[in-house]
C-alpha cells in the first residue's frame, strides 16, 4: 500500500463502482428495496473504513501497517460481498 491518500481513493472508487452497478440494475427494473439495502450497506462500510483510516494516524508507527492492511482486507471483503448480493439479484430475473 502506497499511502493513506491512495487507500482513501481506493475505498471511494470501489464503493462507487458498486453503487454504479446498483444504479444500472435499477434501470433494468430490479426491485428498489433490495438494491437500496445493498447501497446502504456499502455506504455504511465506506464511512466506517474512512473513519478507521483517519484513526490510524494516531497509532504508533509499528501498528500502522497492520491497521491499514486490515482496512484494505475489510474493503475487499465488503465490496466482494456487495457484488455477490447484486449478482444474485440479477440471476433471479
Amino acid at each position: 500500500m502506497a499511502s493513506i491518500k491512495r487507500l482513501k481513493k481506493d475505498i471511494d472508487y470501489l464503493t462507487f463502482a458498486v453503487i454504479d452497478d446498483c444504479l444500472n440494475c435499477l434501470s433494468y427494473g430490479k426491485s428498489t428495496d433490495d438494491i437500496s439495502g445493498i447501497v446502504q450497506d456499502v455506504i455504511d462500510a465506506r464511512n466506517s473504513m474512512r473513519q478507521r483510516v483517519n484513526v490510524g494516524r494516531s497509532l504508533a508507527k509499528n501498528e500502522k501497517r497492520a491497521h491499514y492492511r486490515a482496512i484494505y482486507k475489510d474493503l475487499m471483503i465488503s465490496v466482494d460481498g456487495a457484488f455477490s448480493k447484486l449478482s444474485e439479484l440479477v440471476k433471479e430475473a
